[in-house]
């Protein structure tokens, strides 16, 4: 059973992701942008204004230039933010960006939203209660806005984030090999001791 989940297990790892480290805002920091997204009076629909108003005020403004959500990663980009590669916006650290494109811009009809027409853009930040929040415009516990599905799969971090690339995919599987022949030990090593004491109570219902 568990050789059989090994080729699930390097699927996985061959699409890892990359990694962030060293990201310039901290935890209280992230709280405060979203308190900030809460308060700041800039109404739902304007993403792109009220992204640049949080980032000015955390001091990590430098470079960017103001525009629709669509369009913040060629702003990103120009202001040397680099940009992670993600699955998902659930799998983007903390402190990065997230920019999701218009509907016509993905081949669709807009769907009548301002993100259908303009697209999104918000930062992966921490709520009050240290729970991971996505702000912009509003703080919403959910990624995306109306246009999570046209995210375009990269994660912003400011020019100051360490890069930490993930770990040669031999050296993943051989952990991953060790952790399931550990597992695997422990597992029948259990079995054994259920079986031993079994034929213990068995002798003593016997005699």
């Amino acid at each position: 059973m568990f050789l059989r989940l090994l080729p699930v297990v390097v699927g996985c790892l061959i699409c890892g992701e990359g990694m962030a480290s060293g990201l310039p805002l901290s935890r209280t920091a992230l709280q405060k942008m979203t308190l900030e997204s809460m308060t700041d009076g800039i109404p739902s629909g304007w993403c792109g204004r009220a992204m640049l108003s949080l980032l000015r005020k955390s001091g990590l403004g430098e470079g960017l230039k103001p525009g629709n959500g669509q369009d913040w990663e060629a702003s990103l980009l120009a202001a040397g933010w680099k940009p992670l590669r993600v699955s998902s916006p659930h799998r983007a650290p903390l402190g990065s960006v997230l920019v999701y494109l218009g509907d016509r811009r993905m081949g669709k009809s807009p769907r009548g939203t301002p993100g259908g027409y303009y697209g999104h853009v918000e930062m992966v930040a921490l709520a009050p209660s240290g729970g991971r929040i996505y702000v912009a415009d509003s703080a919403r516990p959910a990624p995306g806005g109306t246009v999570v599905d046209n995210f375009t799969g990269r994660a912003w971090v400011p020019p100051r984030t360490l890069l930490a690339a993930a770990p040669p995919i031999s050296d993943q599987v051989d952990a991953v090999l060790e952790e399931r022949l550990k597992m695997a030990s422990q597992h029948f090593d259990r079995k054994k001791s259920d079986l031993a004491q079994l034929r213990v109570e068995s002798t003593e219902s016997v005699e």
